[in-house]
Order: C-alpha cells, then sequence, then structure tokens
C-alpha cells in the first residue's frame, strides 16, 4: 500500500493511515533505527566540515604561486641587470611565465570555490 512505501522509504507521505490500520513497530527496531539516523547525521556534518579543510589546503597554492611569479620576476631582473641589450625578449619571457604561473593559480583558486559551494 502507499502507507508501506512511504515507511520503507522514510519519506513523508500525504496519504493518512487510519489508526487501525497502522503497522506494528517491534521496541528493538525503534533504538536500532534512531541510532542509524544520528550516525548519518552527524556523518553529514563531518563531511560538511571537511569541506572547509580541502578549501584552505587548496589555498596553499595560492602561495606557491605568489613565490613562482617573485621567481619569475626576480629573475628577469637578475637577467636584465647582466645582459641589457636583451631586456625586450626577456621581458616578453617574464610575461609569458607570469600569464602561465597565474593561471595555476586561477585553477587552484576555482577549486577551493567549488569545493566550498558545490
Amino acid at each position: 500500500s502507499k502507507a508501506t512505501v512511504s515507511v520503507l522509504n522514510c519519506l513523508p507521505s500525504t496519504y493518512q493511515t487510519p489508526p487501525s490500520k497502522m503497522m506494528r513497530v517491534s521496541r528493538a527496531v525503534v533504538p536500532a533505527a534512531r541510532a542509524q539516523m544520528r550516525y548519518s547525521s552527524s556523518l553529514q556534518v563531518t563531511i560538511s566540515g571537511l569541506n572547509y579543510v580541502g578549501t584552505g589546503l587548496s589555498a596553499i597554492a595560492l602561495a606557491g604561486v605568489g613565490v613562482g611569479i617573485g621567481n619569475v620576476f626576480g629573475n628577469f631582473l637578475l637577467a636584465a641587470a647582466r645582459q641589457p641589450n636583451l631586456m625586450r625578449a626577456l621581458f616578453n619571457y617574464a610575461i609569458l611565465g607570469f600569464a602561465l604561473t597565474e593561471a595555476i593559480g586561477l585553477f587552484a583558486l576555482m577549486i577551493a570555490f567549488l569545493m566550498l559551494f558545490a
């Protein structure tokens, strides 16, 4: 019947079962069902809490991007000081290195937001 399906699937039903036809449940089954519901809700809280941990760990990549960009421009200045006549070509390579390093940072930030809000 409709009421039996809703009890088995643990879904609320719009159909009201008359008290004379209600299913009788053993008292031993009820605490086990409550313990299972309690376990699943605490598991859900733990999983949602781990979203914040994963987001924080993926934000560590942003610190690596900052170090990488510092290395790119630091080495550009060092190379430009050694050979000033190649400054135009070195600047193009520095901008390329900056763009690629920044793209990795944007990917890490995108993953962090996906873990946080999805």
